[in-house]
């Protein structure tokens, strides 16, 4: 609630009766009528609040980017948002963030209930008691066919609610947020400046644009398997929090991903040259919240699971509207411009260690021990990346009282089991994957590469969707990031490549048990290429600072379904893309 001075004191939605409520997956949520009715309805409210309004959805939206301008009280040094990106702050700061807007939501979400006729019994008004913005779990699939981004998402800007009195149509508040003419004057940036809605892979760059969001359905789907790979490689062997955390390059370390580097992933297929493709604009979107709520879920995964690692002293590299680029950071950097209180302190790293301190937690974590976690995400997501999305969700898993809640996206015990064999219940087996190296600043633009094992159409508009893609990664900016070689920052990323391979070897293709016929199969059959937002091939040795490499890693197999695997040391393969255009040579760094 906001403070005496004006101040919003962001605390987190109230905790009735010492229970804290949990985030569910939206399509958890979805089956409870009340919380889902309470949560659209409210979101309506929410988007047509005065815009001066701090607390309005799109004063909140614009902390992450444009419009520039001063939120809360808290000044900006330059004309940046206040997010932090490439950073060890990244996803410590995304977190006070979603919880001031499930702030505001909530009390709106509070007077909703109090508006629902008929409600006799009470069971709006106890629904609200307990509302918690829910998530978006991009890496679990569906076992109904249907599309992996929700259909209450995508599938119309107009959506039908079942209430106490009768149904009514709404405009759909998760479908698009709709920009006012005044908003659109704070735009500098063509096409945001004319377009007068948030769009997800336009159909064009004029002010007549359509989201395309089939198509986001479908090439989101088609990367999806490197989703759950690269989380439970982040589980398992990523245990230092500045590696886990952001994109930034450590030199001479061959473990490329972060939680900052997958969730850019997501923000690309989604925007592919909207809104949620850019740093700058990505907060209006309102799959932005579903997505970084799911990011703060897995942080809090890896958290309970790595207690002891954090945030590091570390220099910034880019900076904010409030940090300076080159500034050191660590655990008790002010999280500007969230408040705590109306004294004018505000969040730190420290301080937001704990989701509980918040008010929520998520199903995976709450009240489990390491191993019941571990089991958890075992279950969601499988222990390796041999393992097959569909067995994910086995009947052992559902008839688990413990692990039931815990398959948030509605997976059935009748979902088909594929026969893409597993990796052994015991010994040991080899991690393959693709390693990414680029500059954050290299195309001025938000970027795709694209990584295939096997034959793929020449053609720049297909590569997101062809069968022999194993995942598009995407290195996301403001609307435009001028290159600067002298401060350039490089980041990285990681494409497993194991699942594939072992598609290919039950198809006869390769022998992953021969280590020397998998790099020779490799070196035939791994192909990249890298793209801009609007479908056009950018040679890759005119990518500055591009290098791909191949890393494989021997890895003791889990012995129980609440174990981890344990992975050995990372071993760069030069030999599979030496001499090819970005190709890592030998005597390049790591």
């Amino acid at each position: 609630m906001p403070g005496l001075d004006g101040t919003f004191a962001i605390t987190g939605a109230p905790v009735i009766n010492g229970q804290i409520p949990q985030r569910l997956e939206i399509r958890q949520l979805r089956k409870n009528t009340a919380q889902w009715n309470l949560y659209l309805l409210a979101m309506n409210r929410f988007q047509q609040m005065d815009q001066s309004d701090v607390r309005s959805y799109y004063q909140l939206s614009g902390i992450h980017g444009r419009p520039f301008i001063e939120w809360d009280g808290v000044p900006l040094i330059q004309d940046m948002g206040y997010c932090s990106h490439t950073s060890n702050l990244f996803a410590t700061w995304h977190r006070p963030y979603v919880v001031a807007f499930e702030q505001a939501l909530y009390d709106i979400v509070q007077d909703v209930a109090k508006s629902i006729a008929n409600d006799t019994n009470g069971e709006y008004i106890t629904a609200a008691s307990t509302f918690r913005h829910p998530y978006w779990d991009w890496a679990a699939p569906t076992s109904d066919g249907g599309p992996v981004l929700p259909a209450p998402v995508s599938g119309s800007p107009f959506i039908v609610l079942h209430l106490p009195n009768g149904t009514q149509t709404i405009r759909n508040p998760l479908y698009e947020y709709q920009f006012s003419s005044s908003d659109l004057s704070l735009f500098p940036d063509s096409p945001f400046n004319v377009w007068r809605k948030t769009l997800r892979y336009p159909s064009s760059q004029t002010a007549a644009a359509s989201s395309q969001d089939p198509l986001v359905s479908q090439q989101i789907a088609q990367s999806q398997d490197s989703y759950a790979q690269r989380f439970m490689n982040l589980l398992q062997a990523y245990p230092r929090y500045a590696n886990f955390s952001n994109s930034a390059w450590t030199p001479n370390s061959p473990g490329y991903d972060s939680l900052e580097s997958l969730h850019n992933q997501i923000h690309g297929l989604i925007g592919n040259g909207g809104h949620m493709a850019i740093i700058d604009y990505a907060g209006f979107d309102p799959v932005f919240w579903l997505h970084h709520a799911n990011v703060d879920r897995l942080l809090a995964i890896w958290q309970a699971l790595h207690p002891d690692s954090y945030v590091e002293p570390s220099i910034e590299p880019i900076g904010s509207a409030v940090i300076a680029q080159g500034a050191q950071t660590d655990v008790n950097t002010p999280l500007k411009p969230f408040h705590r209180d109306s004294n004018g302190n505000f969040w730190t790293s420290a301080a937001a260690t704990y989701v509980t301190s918040f008010g929520y937690s998520y199903p995976e974590i709450q009240g489990k021990s390491a191993s019941q976690i571990k089991a958890a995400v075992n279950a969601l997501y499988g222990s390796s990346s041999g393992i097959t999305i569909t067995r994910r969700s086995t009947v052992e898993a559902h008839q688990d009282p413990t692990l039931a809640p815990l398959i948030a996206a509605g997976l059935s015990n009748e979902a088909p089991i594929e026969t893409v064999p597993d990796p052994p219940a015991t010994g040991n087996y080899t991690e393959w994957l693709t390693n990414i190296r680029v500059a954050k600043d290299a195309l001025e633009q938000t970027f795709f590469i694209h990584i295939f094992v096997g034959d793929f159409n020449p053609d720049p508009k297909t590569w997101s969707f062809e069968p022999n893609l194993v995942g598009t990664h995407a290195v996301i900016t403001p609307y435009v990031m001028k290159r600067d070689p002298a401060q350039s920052t490089i980041v990285t990323g990681q494409i497993p490549l194991t699942r594939a391979l072992r598609v290919d070897e039950q198809n006869g293709l390769v022998d992953m048990g021969n280590e020397e016929g998998t790099k020779n199969y490799l070196t035939k059959n791994l192909h990249w290429r890298v793209t801009t937002m609007d479908d056009k091939d950018v040679p890759r040795d005119q990518v500055p600072d591009l290098k791909i490499s191949v890393v494989c890693a021997n890895v003791q197999a889990a012995a129980a379904d609440d174990e981890f695997p344990v992975w050995g040391e990372l071993k760069v393969q030069t030999n599979i893309t030496d001499g090819r255009p970005a190709g890592l040579g030998v005597g390049d760094d790591v």
